[in-house]
C-alpha cells in the first residue's frame, strides 16, 4: 500500500539506487528495496542510508495517531491544547487561521495543514492537534491546498512568531494521500508523499520528525480533559470541604488541604479545575448577573462582591478562548472572597446559537469555534462597558484592575493601553500589545507564565525590553516547568507550585495597586 506514495519527490538519492538496480539487473537488491519501501524504512534509507527504527532515531519515532472524521469532534473538546485564532493579514485582506502549540519550552518547527476538498473544518483542527502532539506548532487557515499566495502569505506570517525555529513544512491532503513539503532545512525543498491511511500516519509524521529535526520526547504529554462545561464536575461531599485560614477545618486536627488536590480547597487559593464546581456549588459570595446595554446589544456580565459592606476596588476578569466556564466563575468568586468586586462578563453575550450567550453553547469546541467571531475591536468595547458599568457600583471605590488567562491574558495587557486608567492589569500566559498599545499604559503589569509553554515565554524577553524602553512597570514571573495553564490544571507536573506562588502574588499586587 506504501508504494504508490511513500517516496521523496525532490530527493536525488532513490532515484539514483533505482538507476543504479536496473542498470545492473540485479534483482535481488530490487526487491529488498520493494521491502523497504512496504514497510516505511525506505523513509530513513533516502535521508542517511540506515533503517528507520535503529536505536539513535527512537525518538523521532511518531506519538500521533490520524483522527477520524466521526471522532474529530470529540477529540477537540477533550483537547487540553489552548489554541489561537489569528486574522493573517494578505494584501488588502485577511486569512482566518487557526494556530494549536507543543507543549513545550523550546522553539518548534511550523506545520501549516491545508486540504483540496476542505477549509478549516473540525477534521483539520484536529489533525492539528494531533500534529502539536508531536512537538509542532500546528497551523490551518481557512484556504485550501491550491492557494499558494494564501499559504506564502501565513507562512511569513508564522516565520516571526517567537515561539518558530525558522523550519517549516506543508501538510495537504488530496483524495486518498498526503502530500508534504518542507522548507527551511537544506538549500533545496525535500518532499515526499504517502497514503491516506492509520497505518502510514505514524511514517509520514516520522518523516516529519525526522526531517524537521524534531524531538517528541521534548514534548510535555497531558491527558485529555474538557474545558470547564457548566456541568463539569459533581459537587464534592461536604466532609471532604475545608476552612480556615490555612485550608484545615476550624475545628482544627485536619490535614492541610495541598494546592493541586483533587478532593479539596484552601480557603486563600483559587480553585483548579476540579474542584471549580464545588466551590462554586458552597460559595458563601454573593452573586449577581446584570446585562449591561451596549447600544442594540446586551453584554451579560457575572458580579460577585466581597463579604462586608465596605468600599473595595473592581476586578475586570477575562476569560479565555473557552469562555465564561465554571473555573472562570470561580476565580471571579476567589477574588471576592479575598476583598475585590469581581466583575466577569460573558465575552460570548449574542455569539451562541439563535443569539444566545455562553451558556446556549452545547460543546466547548463551539465556544472555541465562536470566539473567532468576536472582533478585536468589540472585545474592547465589551470590556470597557463592563468597567464603566461596575465603577458605578455603590459599593465600588473607584479603582479598577484586570486579570485574564491565555487569550484573556493578552486582552488585560491590551486592555491596560487601551483603557490608560487601570490602575493594574495581571497577564497568565498571555502576550503584549504592540508598542503603540504599549505606550498608552499607565499602571503596572504583572505578567505570569509557566516555562513549558514557548509560544509564551518566548516573547517575554523582548516585552521586559520594549516596557523599559517605554518607561512602564512589568514584572514577569516565569516558573519552571510549569505549564501552560498551570493555574486551572494544579494537578500537573509542577503546576501546583507555580500557583502556590502565583496566586498570592496576585492578590497582593492587586492589593498593592487598588488600595
Amino acid at each position: 500500500m506504501f508504494g504508490k506514495r511513500a517516496q521523496y519527490n525532490a530527493n536525488p538519492t532513490i532515484t539514483k539506487i533505482m538507476g543504479d538496480i536496473m542498470n545492473r539487473g540485479v534483482f535481488a537488491w530490487w526487491c529488498a528495496f520493494l521491502m523497504l519501501l512496504l514497510t516505511g524504512s525506505v523513509i530513513a534509507l533516502a535521508i542517511s542510508g540506515k533503517p528507520a527504527r535503529s536505536p539513535a532515531d527512537a525518538g523521532i519515532a511518531s506519538r500521533s495517531s490520524l483522527p477520524s472524521i466521526t471522532g474529530a469532534k470529540e477529540l477537540l473538546n477533550s483537547s487540553h491544547r489552548h489554541p489561537d485564532w489569528i486574522h493573517v493579514p494578505a494584501g488588502s485582506a485577511t486569512i482566518l487561521t487557526w494556530v494549536v502549540y507543543p507543549d513545550r519550552a523550546d522553539r518548534a518547527g511550523v506545520i501549516i495543514i491545508t486540504a483540496k476538498d476542505q477549509q478549516l473544518s473540525d477534521w483539520l483542527r484536529a489533525v492539528s492537534d494531533e500534529v502539536a502532539s508531536e512537538g509542532f506548532i500546528a497551523v490551518v487557515p481557512d484556504v485550501s491546498s491550491n492557494a499558494r499566495a494564501e499559504i506564502d502569505a501565513v507562512w511569513n506570517y508564522m516565520a516571526r512568531h517567537p515561539a518558530a525555529n525558522g523550519k517549516h513544512a506543508n501538510l495537504s491532503f488530496s483524495g486518498d494521500h498526503i502530500d508534504i513539503s518542507i522548507s527551511g532545512i537544506s538549500k533545496s525543498e525535500v518532499s515526499a508523499g504517502f497514503p491516506l491511511s492509520d497505518q502510514a500516519w505514524p511514517v509520514a509524521m516520522t518523516f516529519l520528525n525526522k526531517t524537521m529535526e524534531n524531538d517528541p520526547s521534548r514534548v510535555l504529554q497531558l491527558p485529555a480533559h474538557v474545558h470547564g462545561g457548566h456541568e463539569m464536575f459533581e459537587p464534592e461531599p461536604q466532609e471532604q470541604r475545608r476552612g480556615g485560614e490555612n485550608g484545615n477545618r476550624p475545628s482544627g486536627g485536619e490535614q492541610t488541604c495541598a494546592v493541586g488536590s483533587l478532593n479539596c480547597k484552601r480557603d486563600d487559593m483559587v480553585a483548579g479545575f476540579n474542584t471549580a464546581k464545588s466551590t462554586l456549588a458552597h460559595s458563601p459570595i454573593r452573586t449577581e448577573w446584570v446585562d449591561i446595554p451596549m447600544g442594540t446589544a446586551r453584554l451579560h456580565t457575572r458580579i460577585t462582591y466581597p463579604q462586608g459592606t465596605g468600599k473595595a476596588p473592581i476586578v475586570i476578569v477575562m476569560t479565555g478562548a473557552n469562555g465564561l466556564n465554571d473555573w472562570m466563575r470561580s476565580v471571579g468568586d476567589q477574588l471576592s472572597r479575598q476583598g475585590f468586586i469581581s466583575i466577569s462578563p460573558d465575552l460570548h453575550s449574542g455569539f451562541g446559537p439563535n443569539g444566545g450567550n455562553w451558556d446556549s453553547f452545547e460543546f466547548p469546541d463551539d465556544v472555541v469555534k465562536a470566539t473567532a467571531r468576536i472582533p478585536r475591536d468589540e472585545v474592547m468595547r465589551r470590556y470597557k462597558a463592563a468597567r464603566d458599568y461596575a465603577l458605578k457600583l455603590p459599593q465600588a471605590n473607584g479603582k479598577s484592575a484586570s486579570i485574564g488567562f491565555c487569550a484573556g491574558g493578552t486582552n488585560s495587557f491590551t486592555f491596560a493601553g487601551e483603557a490608560p486608567e487601570l490602575n493594574a492589569a495581571v497577564v497568565y500566559y498571555g502576550t503584549a500589545p504592540n508598542e503603540t498599545t504599549m505606550a498608552k499604559i499607565k499602571g503596572p503589569v504583572l505578567g505570569l507564565y509557566g516555562q513549558i509553554d514557548a509560544r509564551i515565554t518566548e516573547s517575554v524577553e523582548p516585552t521586559v525590553a520594549a516596557m523599559k524602553k517605554l518607561g512602564k512597570i512589568y514584572e514577569p514571573h516565569i516558573y519552571k516547568d510549569a505549564t501552560h495553564g498551570f493555574l486551572e490544571y494544579q494537578n500537573l507536573g509542577e503546576n501546583a507550585k507555580a500557583t502556590a506562588d502565583a496566586w498570592p502574588r496576585t492578590i497582593a499586587f492587586l492589593k498593592e495597586n487598588t488600595k
